[in-house]
């Protein structure tokens, strides 16, 4: 009986050289290559952020100068509309009302939930904004587990405002 060679699979998983990526403890990049130099001056690798810049103080404008916490400015929600329970978002428009109005605990009881993520995006900004000035590489990837994390804190929030005895985390 001949022998007969096992099939070789279609694609490879090619090896992996230890420390290709480093790691850190909420991104993983690659290492940064030596020869590596930015594409574009640096008064253009800040339009990005600039941009970024302009449209919350447009957005901050606005919801100053129309204010939502008066009935009839905007929509309400559509999930509040149809089920009648709140969901991560709900009060983060009048939130974000109260901090133009330098109102933080108001702010804190409209949402407090959007309001330390608002904390969390503004390091990120500063992260990205910092990499683009100096031109640094950019991060390639948030690691899955704090996705993970970020993603079940949404979903406790959700259901803990929506509980009888926890009306301290859902909107006035």
């Amino acid at each position: 009986m001949p022998l007969v060679n096992a099939p070789v699979p279609a694609v490879e998983q090619a090896t992996r050289r230890s420390g290709s990526r480093r790691r850190g403890m909420f991104l993983v990049h690659k290492r940064p290559d030596p020869s590596w130099r930015p594409l574009h001056p640096r008064a253009r690798r800040m339009l990005g952020p600039a941009m970024f810049v302009g449209a919350g103080i447009a957005t901050g404008l606005m919801l100053h100068t129309v204010d939502p916490r008066e009935p009839g400015h905007y929509p309400t929600c559509p999930f509040l509309a149809v089920t009648g329970l709140y969901c991560p978002g709900c009060g983060a428009m009048r939130a974000i009302a109260s901090l133009t109005d330098g109102d933080v605990p108001a702010a804190l009881g409209y949402n407090p939930f959007a309001m330390v993520a608002l904390v969390l995006l503004i390091g990120i900004f500063v992260e990205w904004a910092a990499r683009q000035w100096t031109g640094r590489q950019k991060l390639t990837t948030a690691r899955p587990w704090v996705i993970a994390v970020f993603a079940v804190l949404t979903a406790l929030f959700w259901v803990a405002r929506n509980l009888p005895g926890m009306t301290w985390l859902s909107p006035p």
